[in-house]
């Protein structure tokens, strides 16, 4: 976990003052908390880094879905052979 510190907190004035600046710096030092009246309001990421962070989400969630699903085949769920003889399928 990422902690706040002097280095990588900015004020709401300062992104105000200094955006783009704020910008090239947390693209070279990572993630920029921003305070409001000293408390944390938001975080400014590299687009690179929210990228990672949404493909790590989404592997995450895929993993918890195959899990549930394989759960789900082990109580008896239907088989392909069922299936297919049941409606009359072609593969």
């Amino acid at each position: 976990m990422i902690i706040p510190t002097a280095k990588n907190t900015k004020t709401i004035t300062d992104l105000r003052e200094k955006a783009l600046e704020m910008l090239e710096q947390t693209k070279k030092a990572g993630p920029t908390f921003i305070l409001h009246r000293s408390k944390p309001t938001a975080v400014m990421l590299s687009i690179e880094e929210y990228a990672n962070m949404m493909e790590m989400l989404e592997d995450y969630f895929d993993a918890l879905k195959a899990e549930e699903l394989e759960e789900d085949g082990e109580k008896g769920g239907i088989g392909l052979d069922t299936l297919i003889k049941k409606y009359n399928l072609r593969v």
